[in-house]
């Protein structure tokens, strides 16, 4: 039943497999070999060989992992467009995950490989033989985040998934500039991450029905830039047709930090910071695909400024050539419409900017306590430069936030100043965003549903990355908690889950599950909590996540006011960050602050020159008061005791 197993290349080629429906064995004595040497399934581009695992809940599933849907983008196809990997003889090793793309870790070690194009797909039973009527599974896709730069599908386990009867597909997609490098032109158009995407997309639609999947049942979600990455799927003329709902975590289009408006630029200071001419796109391009892989990640780390930003290597609107990916900004394909209208499930944690928090600590501790002008100065300014599109009349842009989210702390406090901080970068990266983009995709007729999660458990992915170094200091509900109750995470540190994290990682699961299923907010059978309405610009309904689930309304209007329209018009740009949004009390409220924050800066003004005033006065007087004492003096001709 074994034959020699042999490794002849890069892909790891097996050449033999077994079948247990051939011959006469025991069941259990099936399963012992399935789970030791795999089961095996026959795809367009050969036979691959799996494994069996078990779900949270104990039951089998099989798991097949690491499958090329891509050639290796190596050698001369270094920033092209990917091409469909051929297939390969005898069968393949999916019983594992395979390279990641190359990315720096969180201690800050090179990892991966060019050829990292893998897919892997968790479904809970494969057709049976022969059967002209098979269970057909809804598709779930993950697209996973990493600011475009890190991250991989490797770390996403499917154990909880795979109790609720749909299949779960991951895949790696080029990062950083190795999958977001645009010279602007038809040289190199950029984008080709999401044309990865794309393609595994495409892969899964030929392929899935192997697997017990319906190609025509394919949610889409992603997480993070994931999720950014998902809304232009929405919204790309070459993602039509392809799924059939979505689901965007902490991340949309929308946001500022997902596209980039310098592309030539950029590809030109990497040419230049690994020595390559930059006189020409073709110079710059023939350049970089003979550099070390280690030479350009250095150079993009070497951009950085404020943390990980600015993000550079990131999407691009296409200008030139055919097959655009996105061959406008996402807000006017947005407003043109020209796009199919699927349902969107959308959300944010309540405290994504804690990421922050080690950046603040470890580089600017320092310098906020002996300056207590520098977050005024120097650190707002600089996360507005590298974390929006802000650019005008900075100054003024930056005493309104400090007196919307820092009035009354002491500014040299870092202590003090982390929560603060903390919830101007959540509305700022992604409140904002969030909200404009529901809000926008909801005129649309599309049916809309957004959550916000709050939930804070036993572990937490920042204090997972970054520990912490702060006693009695708590980053909330960070970017990415949420992924915590999707999926068995492998990351180090985790500590045991409370019987409430169980809880809510059911409810979570039930809630997404039930969404790829049906189209729809999930309502809970029995009624034990309020039913889940869907997104209206007149109504702004969004589910709060927290121990329980609970209904609210119009969430932070302020704060999405503020970033949306107020500090843009401050700063003098010619139209809204996002569509426009309906008036409200909240608005007046903060043209309030706005008048507050000018009146507060003109008061400061006045103050700093009448007490240059009072000084100069004190020291004419001073003087003076001298003089007539030392006049005195030599009339009297006394001695002082």
């Amino acid at each position: 039943w074994r034959e020699k197993i042999a490794f002849p290349s890069s892909h790891r080629i097996v050449v033999c497999g077994y079948d247990c429906s051939k011959h006469n064995w025991p069941d259990v004595f099936c399963e012992v070999l399935s789970q030791e040497y795999g089961t095996t399934l026959t795809l367009k581009q050969g036979l691959v060989i799996g494994r069996i695992l078990k779900t949270s809940n104990g039951r089998d599933f099989y798991a097949f992992r690491g499958i090329p849907y891509a050639t290796p983008p190596i050698g001369l196809l270094r920033f092209k467009e990917p091409l469909m990997f051929p297939g390969w003889a005898g069968t393949l090793d999916a019983r594992d995950y395979r390279s990641v793309c190359p990315q720096w870790d969180v201690q800050g070690r090179m990892k991966g490989a060019e050829d990292c194009l893998f897919i892997n797909v968790f479904t809970p039973s494969l057709p049976s033989a022969g059967s002209f009527s098979p269970v057909t599974y809804p598709v779930m896709i993950f697209i996973h985040g990493g600011n475009f730069e890190e991250g991989s599908a490797n770390m996403y386990g499917p154990e909880k998934l795979m109790d609720k009867g749909i299949i779960l597909v991951t895949f790696n997609y080029r990062i950083g500039v190795f999958g977001f490098l645009s010279s602007g032109d038809q040289t190199c158009p950029g984008n080709m991450g999401l044309k990865d995407q794309v393609l595994a997309i495409r892969w899964v639609r030929e392929n899935i029905d192997r697997f017990g999947g319906d190609p025509n049942a394919i949610t889409l979600f992603g997480q993070g830039s994931g999720a950014a990455s998902v809304f232009m799927h929405i919204l790309s003329p070459q993602s039509q047709g392809l799924f059939s709902r979505a689901i965007m975590q902490s991340g949309s289009a929308l946001c500022d930090w997902a596209l980039e408006g310098e592309p030539l630029g950029y590809a030109r200071e990497i040419a230049q910071r690994v020595k390559c001419p930059t006189d020409s796109p073709t110079a710059v391009l023939d350049c970089l695909r003979l550099k070390p892989v280690m030479d350009i990640l250095n150079a993009q780390k070497d951009t950085k400024i404020f943390g990980d930003y600015p993000l550079r290597a990131v999407p691009v609107v296409e200008k030139s050539g055919e097959g655009k990916f996105l061959p406008d900004t996402p807000i006017n394909l947005l407003n043109a419409g020209n796009f199919r209208r699927v349902p969107l499930m959308a959300g944010i944690n309540r405290d994504e900017g804690a990421f922050f928090y080690p950046t603040l600590l470890n580089t600017y501790r320092d310098a906020l306590r002996e300056n207590p002008s520098f977050l005024r100065t120097h650190l707002i300014p600089m996360f507005i430069l590298t974390t929006t599109n802000i650019r005008g009349n900075v100054d003024s842009v930056s005493e309104t936030i400090i007196f919307e989210y820092f009035n009354r702390i002491n500014h040299s406090n870092v202590s003090q100043i982390l929560h603060p901080f903390i919830n101007m970068s959540t509305d700022a990266m992604f409140v904002a965003c969030n909200d404009a983009s529901v809000h926008s995709y909801s005129t649309t007729g599309a049916p809309v549903y957004m959550y916000t999660f709050e939930y804070r458990g036993e572990n937490s992915m920042v204090e997972i990355q970054y520990g912490t170094p702060i006693a009695y200091f708590d980053p909330g509900v960070s970017h990415g908690d949420e992924l915590l109750y999707l999926f068995n995470l492998d990351v180090e540190g985790l500590r045991q889950p409370s019987l409430l994290d169980n809880l809510v990682s059911g409810r979570v699961v039930s809630l997404w599950t039930d969404f790829a299923k049906f189209g729809e907010a999930p309502q809970f059978v029995n009624y034990e909590y309020p039913r889940w309405e869907p997104y209206k610009p007149e109504t702004q309904a969004y589910y709060r996540i927290e121990r329980d689930l609970k209904p609210g309304s119009f969430y932070k209007q302020r704060a999405v006011d503020m970033w949306t329209r107020h500090l843009p018009a401050l700063a003098g740009m010619t139209t809204p960050t996002s569509s426009p949004l309906t008036q409200n009390k909240h608005s007046e409220s903060l043209y309030r602050t706005l008048a507050w924050a000018m009146v507060s800066v003109s008061i400061a003004l006045l103050v700093v020159v009448i007490v240059l005033l009072v000084v100069l006065y004190n020291q004419k007087r001073s003087q003076s008061f001298k003089a007539n004492t030392e006049n005195q003096s030599r009339l009297s001709g006394s001695t002082l005791y």
